[in-house]
């Protein structure tokens, strides 16, 4: 096997195989075809399908316990190739996905990070599109070249030279604060079209509450160093903040397609971004707690 990859792709996963089948069913050809390396990072008790986690091009972390922010760290670090992708373990990506990566940071040697866009694969439920919308809509195709929407973790690349201008210690663990900090420093962060992962995520209004409620807990705390006086707005005025953030998730997805799908679904949209408020005001009180494992 060579020494060099042109791409590392990520993986984390909090449910391990074979939940996480949909993302690596669509990568591991993929990652054959352009010689690229795959990392999982697992944070399951689970087992893992041998003839994969043992491939010469693929790295199986073996993480019980940890987070998933710990996972994506932890394989960000042993990544070999000079682009970094990732995506989540409920995505499946577009089958042109990695060699669209080789290529648009080719096209473009400057980009520090080129992101793309996230469709909805779960689509039967208005809770299904509520989550999509509020966790995604900022994401979602088409995406124009300006937009400055702040790419996450479920179609972000990354130049590994990129990971040398680190922002303050703490925050990186954060994709989307990490961005934003290479943009506030004059790095090139680039939306391109092109790239696509279809994400799936179907669940009951309850687990997906809950998980809303996790997220922003888990977010809180870790910001918590970092606090500002307006952040402590969080804390007592969470309904106003949810609020202002339904209102902001319909403004971005009322030129899209789906819109109808979002109008309907506004109801709870309105409870998810509530969800999240709440668990950000209890993060930044008490801290994370063991929100960071109810993530994935």
């Amino acid at each position: 096997m060579p020494s060099h990859y042109p791409v590392t792709v990520v993986i984390p996963s909090m449910r391990g195989w074979p939940r996480m089948s949909i993302a690596l069913d669509s990568l591991l050809p993929q990652v054959r075809r352009v010689g690229g390396q795959l990392i999982v990072a697992d944070g399951s008790n689970g087992r893992r399908p041998t003839a994969v986690a043992e491939s010469a091009d693929v790295i199986w972390l073996s993480m019980p316990r940890a987070t998933v922010f710990e996972l994506r760290q932890a394989a960000y670090r042993r990544a070999a190739a000079d682009i970094i992708c990732v995506t989540e373990d409920h995505c499946a990506p577009a089958d042109d996905w990695l060699s669209t990566i080789i290529d648009a940071h080719a096209e473009d040697p400057e980009a520090a990070v080129i992101f793309g866009a996230v469709e909805n694969g779960s689509t039967e439920h208005a809770v299904d599109w509520a989550l999509y919308c509020a966790g995604y809509g900022a994401l979602a195709p088409p995406l124009p070249v300006d937009t400055t929407a702040n790419p996450g973790h479920a179609n972000t690349s990354w130049k590994k030279s990129a990971f040398e201008r680190v922002p303050p210690t703490g925050e990186r663990v954060l994709e989307f604060v990490y961005n934003a900090a290479l943009r506030e420093s004059g790095a090139r962060v680039v939306a391109d079209d092109r790239l696509r992962v279809r994400h799936f995520q179907c669940e009951p209004v309850e687990p997906t509450m809950e998980l809303f409620f996790h997220n922003g807990r888990a977010i809180a705390a870790i910001r918590r160093p970092y606090m500002a006086a307006h952040d402590w707005a969080r804390v007592v005025a969470p309904h106003l903040l949810a609020g202002y953030r339904t209102a902001r998730t319909l403004r971005r997805v009322w030129d899209k397609p789906f819109r109808g799908a979002a109008l309907r679904a506004t109801p709870y949209i309105a409870l998810l971004h509530l969800a999240h408020a709440v668990g950000e005001g209890v993060g930044y009180v008490y801290g994370s707690g063991d929100s960071g494992r109810h993530l994935h």
